[in-house]
């Protein structure tokens, strides 16, 4: 997160339009991926609702993202098998191994590969 401690708070409405309370001005997805790569953090919140919201508009952001380029992220094979993780008894454990996984993906060097 860049500079302040606080998240931004991000208010949707029904109309499916995106309000950042902290520049008081309208957002499209691609302005919170911006953000997002900023390092800036923030929240979603329904605005009729109050309600965190947060989680599918990231999900959104990345379908968003996946059908933009030839060059996709999420391979098919992977987004099958984390679905079968959902109502797994291993389901618990992923978000967890998942997070650990990108931190340390994320920590290498650019250029180089993590070890085998």
């Amino acid at each position: 997160m860049a500079g302040n401690n606080a998240p931004i708070t991000i208010k949707k409405y029904a109309n499916r339009r995106l309000y950042n309370t902290a520049t008081s001005a309208y957002v499209t997805l691609d302005d919170l991926a911006k953000l997002i790569k900023r390092g800036d953090d923030f929240s979603v919140q329904d605005a009729r609702s109050g309600d965190d919201i947060t989680r599918s508009v990231l999900t959104q952001i990345i379908v968003e993202q996946e059908g933009k380029t030839g060059e996709t992220l999420l391979p098919v094979s992977f987004m099958r098998q984390l679905i079968t993780f959902y109502g797994d008894p291993r389901q618990r454990a992923v978000p967890g191994f998942l997070e650990d996984s990108m931190q340390t993906f994320a920590s290498q060097k650019p250029g180089t590969e993590p070890r085998a």
